[in-house]
């Protein structure tokens, strides 16, 4: 019972923090979230596929329970989902039930998560899918053969959400199906294969039931050539330096051939072959520019978020020190040391850098980064707990 002490104390701490984040901060809605919506709950269905559509099946769902107090709900729910999940994770990772609570309050006290309470966008739901890879990751990992029907079905239909949630995603899925296999090698063959294509019908079923609740009908969103295109053009490096994203970019490496475009036509399936082939002309045509972006948007991924307060301001400052998990875990690594790493530290460092590469290949903003700040700081948790472990004995020996 004592183990379970930390974990209450922590779900009590967060759930007193996000009632009093939503009794003093207004809700408001990105307007793309919120017209979405405002149509699948009036019609069932919502028809434009641009974006992934979970979250506004996930927050209509909410809306249609309880309104905007159902949003609300739904959304602390969530935050206590995150927390849960950063607590779990440390704990999968042989991190001690108090240091798992200590460890996870910087993702329960994280500004940009709690103020996502109160905010309708995606934002803190993409940190939640994650994470939950995350933990199922590492419980296939932890296991010894097989790695079980239900765990297997479980991570199936959570990477299925995840995949609906945020498309990109999908570049993790040969290290789920790679882990099925070497967790496996001491099991059956023909159990470990059945196990991993079950799981693979399991998730695309997931994936293709979200599009079914949210559009009608299975569907891909169609923001990837638009991405592509932002990201490759010769104004991406100049726009992206400046706003921090390289959307700004398009209209004008657009308006020599599409002039008068409003700020939704750039959105228009007609426009999807012109981006992917002039992405592409780009790439061929200009390799030295395309070394130089991979730079700008690394940089871009994990610089300071502000495009709101400048840097000087204190708003900006606080940007500043939520952008601080990569250089933390970065620390952490140089202070273990290669030799101290751990197959699953191997595991979560492959995890973390697939997050990064769709970034690289298309678009970049610093908002993108919140999963893997999650992610990092509790690997950076997991590694310190570690090393802390190893010097205690020293410590002991050195004082008697």
């Amino acid at each position: 019972m004592r183990s379970f002490k930390p974990l209450a104390a922590l779900l009590v701490a967060t759930t007193v923090l996000c009632v009093g984040v939503a009794a003093r901060v207004p809700v408001s809605a990105m307007p793309g979230y919120q017209l979405d919506i405002e149509e699948w709950i009036r019609t069932g269905r919502i028809a434009d596929t641009f974006t992934p559509l979970a979250y506004p099946l996930f927050a209509g769902s909410a809306y249609r329970l309880g309104h905007n107090h159902g949003i609300l709900a739904a959304q602390i729910l969530l935050h206590l989902a995150m927390v849960l999940m950063a607590y779990l994770i440390l704990r999968e990772l042989r991190v001690s039930p108090l240091r798992s609570a200590l460890g996870s309050l910087p993702i329960a006290l994280s500004p940009d998560l709690l103020l996502a309470v109160t905010k309708v966008w995606d934002f803190a739901l993409s940190t939640f899918v994650m994470l939950l890879l995350v933990l199922c990751f590492l419980k296939i990992a932890n296991r010894r053969g097989f790695a079980g029907w239900g765990l297997t079905i479980a991570s199936g239909a959570a990477f299925g959400f995840a995949m609906a949630s945020r498309a990109n995603l999908i570049i993790l899925l040969p290290v789920a199906v790679v882990l099925f296999f070497v967790i496996g090698r001491s099991a059956a063959k023909s159990i470990v294969a059945t196990g991993a294509a079950v799981f693979l019908v399991v998730a695309f079923s997931g994936f293709a039931m979200v599009g079914i609740a949210s559009h009608g009908s299975v569907f891909i969103p169609r923001n990837g050539p638009y991405n592509l295109y932002a990201g490759h053009n010769p104004y991406t490096i100049e726009e992206m330096i400046q706003y921090e994203n390289g959307e700004p970019s398009i209209r004008p490496a657009i308006t020599p051939t599409y002039s008068g475009l409003s700020s939704d036509d750039m959105y228009a399936h007609s426009l999807e072959p012109f981006y992917m082939q002039q992405a592409e002309h780009f790439i061929v045509h200009n390799p030295g520019t395309e070394i130089k972006l991979l730079g700008v948007k690394l940089f871009t991924l994990l610089r300071p978020d502000t495009k709101v307060q400048p840097l000087h301001s204190g708003g900006g400052m606080a940007k500043a020190v939520l952008a601080l998990p990569v250089p933390i875990f970065l620390a952490m690594l140089l202070l273990t040391g290669r030799r101290a790493l751990l197959p699953v530290d191997w595991l979560l460092i492959l995890v973390e850098t697939l997050y990064v590469v769709p970034f690289l290949i298309t678009n970049s903003d610093p908002r993108f980064r919140s999963p893997l700040d999650a992610v990092l700081l509790l690997h950076s948790v997991s590694l310190l707990d570690r090393y802390l472990k190893r010097r205690a004995p020293a410590s002991v020996s050195a004082e008697a």
